[in-house]
C-alpha cells in the first residue's frame, strides 16, 4: 500500500513539473497537426448562410476547390448594386459609410453558425481564396472575441492564383483577446474605386493545430 502511495505522488509531482513547462500542452496534442473544419461549402443547404447585409452574395461552386468537390463563390457587390435581403422590408436599405466594403460574416448568430468558438487548442485559422481576376486584389480579415476585441490581417491576392491565407492565433493573444470565446470571422476584398462586382473563390476555412507554428515561450 505504501508503494501504491509513494508511485501516485510520484506521478503527481512528475505531471505538476511537466505542467509547469508547458509539456502537458504538447502531449494533448500529441505533436501531430490536427485540424477542424468550420465551412468546407459542400453542402448546399447549410454552409453558404453567412451574413452579407445584402451587399454581397455565396453560391455554391465547382471550380477553385481546395478541398472536396466545391468551393464558395463571392461576389462582393458595389455602393448601388445593394441586393435586398428577403428579410428586410423594402424601405429599410442600409446606407454605408464612407469607409464601408462589403463583406461576408461568419458568426455565432449568422444563420450558418461559428459552431467552434474556443480556439486555445489551436495555432492559426486559415482559408484558401482564390482570385480569377487577371490583377491582384487585396484581401482583409477581421477576427472578434465575444467581448468586441478584435484583431485584422491583410494581404495580396495574386491574379489566376490560390492564396493560402493563414492568422496566427498567437498575434490574437497579443491583442488580449479571449481565444476561449471567439464570436465571429469577417472577410473581405477592397472595393475602393470598383465600378463593377468583383468575385473571388473561398473554401476550406479550417483551424489548425501546427507544432512547427507554436512559439517557444
Amino acid at each position: 500500500m505504501r508503494i501504491v502511495l509513494i508511485l501516485l505522488v510520484a506521478a503527481g509531482l512528475i505531471y505538476a513539473v511537466a505542467a509547469g513547462l508547458g509539456l502537458t500542452h504538447i502531449r494533448k496534442h500529441g505533436l501531430v497537426k490536427k485540424t477542424t473544419m468550420l465551412d468546407d461549402f459542400e453542402d448546399v443547404d447549410n454552409d453558404f448562410d453567412w451574413f452579407t447585409g445584402g451587399y454581397a452574395k455565396l453560391e455554391q461552386a465547382n471550380q477553385n476547390q481546395t478541398h472536396g468537390k466545391h468551393s464558395a463563390k463571392v461576389t462582393f457587390y458595389t455602393r448601388n448594386q445593394f441586393q435586398a435581403m428577403p428579410t428586410l422590408p423594402p424601405a429599410i436599405t442600409p446606407t454605408p459609410e464612407p469607409t464601408w466594403q462589403p463583406q461576408i460574416v461568419l458568426n455565432t448568430h449568422s444563420v450558418t453558425k461559428l459552431t467552434v468558438y474556443d480556439w486555445q487548442d489551436f495555432t492559426s485559422l486559415k482559408l484558401d481564396a482564390f482570385n480569377p481576376m487577371d490583377q491582384p486584389v487585396t484581401y482583409h480579415i477581421t477576427l472578434s472575441d465575444s467581448k468586441t476585441f478584435s484583431h485584422d490581417t491583410s494581404g495580396v491576392m495574386l491574379g489566376k492564383k490560390v492564396t493560402n491565407i493563414s492568422v496566427l492565433l498567437d498575434d490574437l493573444s497579443q491583442d488580449r483577446m479571449d481565444l476561449s470565446n471567439m464570436d465571429s470571422i469577417q472577410f473581405w476584398v477592397d472595393m475602393n474605386g470598383a465600378s463593377q462586382p468583383m468575385s473571388v473563390y473561398v473554401d476550406n476555412l479550417r483551424l489548425e493545430f501546427d507544432p512547427g507554428e507554436v512559439k517557444k515561450k
